[in-house]
C-alpha cells in the first residue's frame, strides 16, 4: 500500500505580488505549471528582434523528476546543477536514467552570465595557455552539470542543498559597454522559484512548499549566487570526489603577448612623416 498524506494539508495562496505559492504535497507541480506558462506567454509576446529565447537556471540536491526533466531538456536555453552524486551501481543507474532524460538538450551559453564570459575549460585539469593567435570558443553548458563532493563511504560531505529556479530571457546586442562593435549576449532574469522540494518524483509525495516570485532583490541575489553555482561547476558525472571546477581562467602567454604588441607597434605608420615633411 502506498502511504500519503491527506489533501487536507494542501494550501494554495499568492504572494503581494501576485505569484503563486503552494504548501502540501506535489508542489512541483506548480513549479512546472510556472515554467510552461513563462514559456507559453513569451511565445505570445511580440518577440524583439534583439531576443535570443527564455533562458533557465537553477540548483537542486537531485533532479529525476520526469516532468521536470522534459522542461529542463525542451527549454530553449537551460542549466541546472545538482549536487555530485556517490558512486555505485544504484547511483549510476540513476544517473544514466537522467542523462538521458535530457540528451540532446540545448544547454546554456557561458558568456551571457556575467564573469563567465572568460572562462575556458581545463586541459586535463590544467588552465589552458592563450597566446594572440587563440580562436575564442564559445562555451555551451550542458542542460545538467554537478558541484561539490562526492560522499565515499560514512564520511560526510557539504552538499548542494538549494532547491531554486530562475527563468529570464537571453538577448544579444552589436555593441560592447564602450560603444564598440562587438557581439555581446546577456541574460536577463525576471521570475524566480523557491521552495523546499528536491525535483524529485518522491518529493511530490512529500510535505513541501514552493513559490513564484518577480522581487527584484531577489532574483538579483538569486543570479548572484547561480552564477557561482554554474561557475564552480563540472559535468554530470566527474571523476573527481572534490570539488574541481572545469571552467577556468586561462594563463596568458606573456612573451608571445609581448612580441605581438611589438610586432603590432614596429608595423604601425610613422605619424611623425607626413607628405608636408
Amino acid at each position: 500500500m502506498s502511504l500519503s498524506f491527506s489533501h487536507q494539508f494542501n494550501v494554495h495562496t499568492v504572494t503581494a505580488e501576485g505569484g503563486p505559492a503552494q504548501f502540501g504535497a506535489n508542489v512541483l507541480a506548480s513549479l512546472v505549471e510556472g515554467i510552461n506558462t513563462f514559456q507559453h506567454e513569451w511565445e505570445q509576446q511580440k518577440r524583439r528582434s534583439r531576443s535570443l529565447g527564455p533562458g533557465m537556471l537553477g540548483a537542486f540536491l537531485w533532479v529525476d523528476d520526469t516532468e521536470l526533466l522534459r522542461c529542463i531538456a525542451e527549454f530553449p536555453s537551460a542549466c541546472v546543477v545538482v549536487s555530485k552524486q556517490p558512486r555505485g551501481p544504484r547511483s549510476l543507474e540513476k544517473l544514466r536514467k537522467v542523462a538521458d532524460a535530457v540528451k540532446g538538450a540545448a544547454g546554456f551559453p557561458a558568456r551571457a552570465l556575467p564573469g563567465l564570459e572568460g572562462l575556458r575549460l581545463h586541459e586535463d585539469g590544467a588552465a589552458p595557455v592563450v597566446g594572440p593567435g587563440f580562436a575564442s570558443t564559445d562555451i555551451q553548458l550542458p542542460a545538467l552539470r554537478s558541484l561539490g563532493y562526492r560522499k565515499v563511504g560514512d564520511h560526510l560531505v557539504p552538499i548542494l542543498h538549494t532547491k531554486m529556479l530562475l527563468l529570464g530571457e537571453l538577448w544579444w546586442h552589436d555593441e560592447d559597454g564602450s560603444g564598440g562593435v562587438a557581439d555581446v549576449i546577456g541574460f536577463r532574469p525576471s521570475r524566480l522559484w523557491l521552495g523546499s522540494a528536491n525535483g524529485t518524483e518522491s518529493s511530490r509525495r512529500s510535505l513541501e512548499f514552493g513559490l513564484w516570485t518577480q522581487d527584484p532583490a531577489l532574483i538579483k541575489a538569486a543570479q548572484k549566487f547561480l552564477v557561482e553555482v554554474v561557475a564552480q561547476s563540472e559535468e554530470l558525472d566527474p571523476d573527481s570526489n572534490t570539488l574541481t571546477p572545469d571552467l577556468v581562467e586561462p594563463d596568458y602567454d606573456d612573451e608571445e603577448m609581448w612580441e605581438a604588441l611589438t610586432a603590432l607597434a614596429d608595423n604601425a605608420p610613422d605619424e611623425g612623416h607626413g607628405d608636408g615633411e
